[in-house]
């Protein structure tokens, strides 16, 4: 009688033993890789802070280049305005005959609105002296009608008639670049200023409040301190090619 011979179990390939332990990363490995996570965070996050500020802050303390096709005047000749009056909301403004203080403004700036209370206190302060104010209100959105430009203006509670400069045209014009922006007629129609209000961003610094001090010195006879600055805030739309 034959004895049966017995079947040897064999492992499927996948649980057969090779010997080889399988490998796990080390307490070092683990901490190494934290710290490459960590590192990434924060640089993203460094990233998003400084393009956070170059938005809200930096590039409003960056002097402004000259858009294309905008005039480059030098007040220092006393050169004429372009333009000898200005139709506004509120009828046509003579350029000559008193002092003038063209404020240009975007309704889409945010450093402009940040200008206003200086704005304000300049329209209150130097109106009682004679000087008329023109607001140059610059827009290139298509998509509102000038009344409601306009309307955008009035919102702000500065009353100044004003003016829609459509694509920064007369802006250009002026030799402005970027706004907000002061440009100062005397009453011969000529430019005796033409630049920013302030360096500063909220106008808080009364040494570099260009503007002011050029309007004081006019009127009381005296050459301005500085009669033109560079243009910080939102630059210019460049002319059509």
């Amino acid at each position: 009688m034959r004895r049966k011979r017995r079947q040897r179990f064999k492992l499927p390939e996948t649980h057969r033993y090779d010997g080889i332990l399988p490998s796990y990363p080390t307490p070092q490995t683990l901490m190494g890789r934290k710290r490459l996570y960590t590192g990434l965070l924060i640089t993203v996050w460094l990233a998003l802070v400084g393009l956070t500020y170059w938005r809200v802050e930096l590039r409003f303390l960056t002097p402004a280049a000259r858009p294309l096709g905008a005039a480059e005047v030098n007040p220092e000749m006393q050169p004429p305005a372009p333009v000898p009056h200005i139709q506004t909301d509120a009828g046509t403004v003579s350029l000559r005959g008193n002092w003038t203080l063209l404020n240009f403004w975007s309704p889409d700036c945010a450093c402009s609105r940040f200008m206003e209370p200086h704005v304000r206190e300049l329209v209150q302060r130097f109106r009682l002296r004679g000087v008329q104010f023109i607001t140059v209100v610059i827009t290139n959105d298509s998509s509102l009608s000038e009344q409601e430009v306009l309307q955008r203006w009035r919102q702000r509670g500065i009353e100044t008639p004003a003016y829609i400069d459509t694509n920064g045209a007369l802006a250009r014009q002026f030799g402005v670049w970027a706004g907000p922006a002061a440009v100062i007629v005397n009453p011969k129609g000529r430019i005796i200023y033409v630049g920013a209000y302030n360096i500063g961003r909220y106008c808080s610094n009364e040494k570099t409040a260009y503007a002011q001090q050029a309007l004081e010195a006019a009127l009381n006879g005296k050459k301005p301190p500085r009669a033109r600055t560079p243009f910080y805030g939102c630059q210019v739309p460049s002319a059509p090619q």
